[in-house]
């Protein structure tokens, strides 16, 4: 049998590592144009954020504004004990943050992409090669082909092959705003925090409100969570004659305080009430998105034409893995175990092919 995985990103690549160790009779051969691995360089800002910690699959899933309930079928099968117990086999170990978000010891992504890669180089019936598939007439001459590849390509791939590619659109991103506050300045919130940019806001709280709001129609109005007023009403009595941005700076950072309050000087005592209830939460008006954060697709090849073993139902030869599938999650490591039960489920499903 010979296999075809389109795309040597991390499901790609796993999914070879996985098919490699489970049928030493297929001839597998990775297509990639860039250097392999190279989108897992940048994960979890460079320290790979491997998965999360979360037995429970189902709970686990809660984190994909879409695909949750396809993963159901897919994490029951292969899932983050499965996966961290491969990568501890590859000499990877792992250490758990306190916010359950799974790091390597070593903190480097290039240190797991190499250790994948040499692995890889270790099987004989594995090759990979640096070109770019543009049509399915290339990918002709193979038993099993897998589109591994999150991109326009793969996309094109996939309504050739009559699959449905529902609408794309960025998750996971910043978002370019019309009003601008100091650059640089981080806003805590309980939901994560909000950093301030050139052009807008970026960090955990916008790439879990851009992946929720991923097909909103621009421009559109958010409130971002600022300072609870029942608090700082208690303040203002603790400290009457203080300026109000020294007051309100107990609760944001004070670059930010002093341009939030039309009154930063002022006596805090002196500040009215419905000017303390309007920082409960700051208003900005959205105009697009700033792709150079996380930044993941939204969409995809349609769920509906896919079976929980990852394969065509329209082409029993045919499986889509990682990205490119109608599935994307928050940060946290969600996007990683989706690319590595994916792969692996893909993987066995065609080692099982073999007769």
């Amino acid at each position: 049998m010979k296999a075809a995985i389109v795309g040597g990103g991390p499901s790609g690549i796993y999914c070879a590592l996985t098919l490699a160790d489970t049928c030493k009779d297929v001839v597998i051969e990775v297509f990639e144009r860039n250097q392999p691995l190279k989108t897992l360089l940048p994960t979890g800002g460079g320290r790979c954020n491997l998965t999360y910690d979360e037995p429970d699959f189902k709970e686990f899933a809660k984190n994909y504004p879409r695909g949750e309930k396809f993963l159901y079928s897919v994490f029951s099968k292969y899932f983050s004990v499965e996966t961290l117990e491969y990568f501890k086999s590859l000499g990877i170990e792992t250490y758990i943050q306190q916010d359950r978000r799974v790091f390597p010891v070593s903190n480097s992504s290039k240190d797991t992409a190499d250790k994948m890669l040499r692995k890889l180089k270790e099987y004989k019936n594995v090759r990979v090669v640096k070109k770019e598939i543009k049509s399915v007439k290339e990918l002709e001459g193979y038993d099993k082909i897998v589109i591994a590849c999150g991109s326009k390509g793969g996309y094109e791939l996939a309504k050739a092959y009559g699959h449905t590619v529902t609408p794309l659109a960025s998750a996971l991103c910043g978002y370019i705003t019309e009003e601008k506050y100091p650059s640089g300045v981080v806003l805590e919130t309980e939901e994560g925090a909000i950093l301030f940019t050139h052009e807008g806001i970026s960090g955990p709280w916008t790439y879990k409100y851009s992946s929720l709001n991923a097909f909103k129609e621009f421009p559109f109005e958010i409130e971002i969570p600022l300072v609870n007023p029942d608090e700082l009403f208690r303040a203002i009595k603790r400290e009457p004659k203080k300026a109000f941005s020294n007051v309100l700076s107990e609760f944001v950072p004070k670059s930010l305080a002093r341009v939030v309050t039309k009154n930063p000087d002022v006596q805090a005592c002196h500040i009215k009430k419905d000017e303390v209830s309007a920082l409960k939460t700051l208003k900005l008006r959205v105009l697009g998105t700033d792709n150079k954060g996380e930044t993941v697709k939204a969409g995809g090849v349609s769920l509906k034409e896919v079976s929980a073993d990852c394969c065509s139902k329209i082409n029993p030869d045919i499986y889509f893995i990682g990205e490119i599938l109608d599935i994307d999650g928050f940060c946290g490591g969600f996007n990683l175990q989706n690319c590595w039960s994916t792969g692996a489920i893909a993987a066995k499903h065609i080692s099982s092919q073999v007769f």
